[in-house]
């Protein structure tokens, strides 16, 4: 029997264990049945003459609902708009159509207005209708589906052509083959109450008229409802329900020579009962007004290399925006113009270091997205199945300092044959990274380690860092004074965001804070040579700005159907030699005259 002639039969079984598959779902859902239905006729019929049919198609329906509100200092600046539960916002359709086979497809390849066979529709494009009309459902499917078939035509033609003069030194599949499943995943959908929310950050934006200093504030509740709907013609569905809510609190002002200063607080939960209490809430609003105002008054210092801990939620942002952010692989992309080579990065150095060290060899680390909990901390990034339909595990990605393996969707990377279920959103993304650490040092001894070290090299001081920015939070109160931006630009040097709290720590152990620092020319062989780790026991969640993308989500508009952001529990750390610098270019001139509320 030939290869083509076994190709078309494991096609047609696949499509016919499609067809037969018992739906996990309810029968008369006119949207899944409207897909079920359309993936089984583009199946038969969907073949322009003597051209190749798809070997996989598949289907994502996203419905959307929000609710926000936003006040700032006392005034509602956003009013509260809440979609009604039966009415969805938006209903947004991915359609994926791949042609070749397995082994090569029209995936992975870069060529300009190419997509490689991935029409993604939402709110910047054509949405599909809000009320389950199967005929409409089905219409917009079907063209939907067409267009992606000739879309994938083309680009599979493209990147044939592109390959036919050279060899490729990495023969990985295009595509990984997956276990079929059947899956629904639901979380209960609490309704919103309006007033609440305006109430809510109206009494929390308010508490800013106590704190003279101030001059930008901002209090944002935001919620959001899912439903995701997936089939394709492997016979895979799932169904998935979430709802997730976040209160940010945003302030920012300038110290006495200009310099701007800003402050974000991210308070995350499932649904509005989940956030922390009132009077919780007012402490936290407090304690960043106080920090604000603390920090426009401190130190400014030119230049620091030495021991620097950096603990708590300054940790964990700088593991995630570095290390974490470039935990993920891309299978090698093809271009049909060499001069684009350069365009798609080789995983942010990780890819190479596989079987490395690149932690100390009492670290060890995974990403567990089937966790919801750890030591009785909510996890954010947890999901049953990744947005591909595959089954969430755990992946071990570093074991003793080494590292085992990076994240990746069904698009396979070197040493790999299946997905790690990362496909989240936009492509490959962490989603709970827990740490163990062997002899871990309770939360004090760091600090007194670094005092240590600072007695020992006869230093005036060590650096201690408790916060640092969040481009993603920090970009969403709009600011119209850009923060500096940070170092990290050389070759080779990690981007890390600015020190938002700071402390000098002197040998006595008494603490003095400074202002305005950035770090500079650190790397990721930094984090080999880390001196001491505290317990890993407190939980973070934050966005996460993800380093490496795939030409086919860095030029196509996707929609997510969950929470994007990743929690972890890094534990604090102590480097023996950072480098700080105050920030370079010009410094805004502060306002002529006294925010008009205090000038009474």
């Amino acid at each position: 029997m030939t290869t083509k002639l076994l190709g078309s039969l494991a096609h047609w079984l696949a499509a016919a264990l499609f067809l037969a598959s018992a739906p996990i779902f309810a029968a008369d859902e006119d949207v899944m049945r409207a897909m079920q239905d359309e993936l089984a006729r583009s199946m038969r019929k969907l073949q322009l003459e003597n051209l190749d049919k798809p070997y996989f198609v598949a289907y994502r329906v996203v419905e959307l609902r929000y609710c926000g509100a936003a006040a700032s200092f006392g005034a509602l600046t956003q009013s509260a708009s809440c979609e009604v539960l039966d009415q969805p916002r938006n209903r947004g359709l991915s359609v994926e159509v791949r042609v070749g086979d397995y082994n090569r497809d029209n995936s992975n390849f870069f060529a300009p207005m190419t997509t490689a066979g991935v029409v993604r529709l939402g709110p910047a494009g054509v949405l599909m209708p809000v009320d389950d009309n199967y005929d409409e459902i089905r219409r917009q499917l079907w063209l939907a589906t067409d267009s992606a078939y000739k879309t994938s035509l083309d680009t599979y033609a493209k990147k044939k052509a592109a390959l036919e003069h050279r060899t490729r030194q990495e023969n990985v599949p295009d595509f990984s083959h997956e276990p079929v499943i059947q899956n629904e995943e639901t979380e209960p959908h609490a309704d919103w109450n309006p007033r609440d929310m305006e109430s809510m950050v109206k009494a929390l934006s308010v508490l800013f008229r106590e704190s003279p200093g101030i001059d930008n504030s901002q209090v944002r509740f935001t919620g959001q409802k899912w439903v995701v709907r997936y089939v394709n013609s492997e016979g895979t569905t799932y169904r998935r329900q979430k709802s997730f809510v976040t209160l940010q609190v945003s302030a920012d002002t300038q110290a006495a020579d200009g310099m701007p200063m800003a402050d974000d607080e991210a308070m995350y939960a499932r649904s509005r009962p989940g956030l922390p209490v009132r009077d919780e809430m007012v402490k936290r609003v407090r304690a960043l007004a106080a920090r604000l105002t603390a920090m426009r008054k401190a130190a400014l210092v030119d230049r620091y290399s030495g021991p620097v801990l950096f603990e708590g939620e300054a940790a964990s942002e700088l593991f995630l925006q570095t290390v974490g952010a470039a935990l993920t692989g891309n299978p090698r992309t093809v271009v049909d113009d060499v001069r684009f080579e350069g365009m798609f990065s080789a995983n942010a150095g990780l890819n190479d270091k596989i079987g490395s060290r690149i932690l100390p060899d009492f670290v060890s680390l995974k990403d567990a997205p089937s966790a919801r909990e750890f030591h009785d901390q909510p996890l954010f990034g947890n999901y049953q199945v990744d947005d591909d339909g595959v089954k969430a595990g755990e992946t071990e990605l570093v074991d003793k300092g080494i590292l085992k393996a990076l994240l990746h969707t069904r698009g396979l990377i070197p040493n790999t044959t299946h997905s790690t279920a990362s496909h989240r959103g936009f492509g490959a993304s962490p989603s709970n990274l827990l740490f163990t650490v062997d002899k871990p040092m309770t939360s004090d001894q760091p600090k007194a380690e670094l005092i240590r070290i600072v007695q020992q090299r006869n230093k005036d001081y060590g650096i201690v860092v408790r916060r640092i920015a969040n481009l993603q939070l920090a970009a969403s109160l709009l600011r119209n004074r850009m923060i500096m931006a940070g170092s990290g630009n050389a070759p080779g040097t990690l981007r890390v965001q600015p020190l938002l709290e700071a402390y000098k720590v002197f040998p006595d152990g008494h603490e003095e804070p400074v202002r305005n620092l950035e770090v500079s020319g650190l790397t990721l062989a930094d984090f080999r040579n880390i001196l001491a780790f505290s317990e890993p026991s407190t939980v973070y969640t934050a966005p996460v700005l993800i380093l490496n993308r795939t030409p086919m989500t860095s030029i196509a508009f996707v929609q997510p159907g969950g929470p994007m952001e990743v929690s972890a529990n890094v534990p604090s750390m102590l480097f023996e030699d950072v480098t700080l610098t105050k920030p370079t270019g010009d410094v805004p001139i502060p306002p002529f005259s006294t925010h008009p509320y205090f000038d009474k």
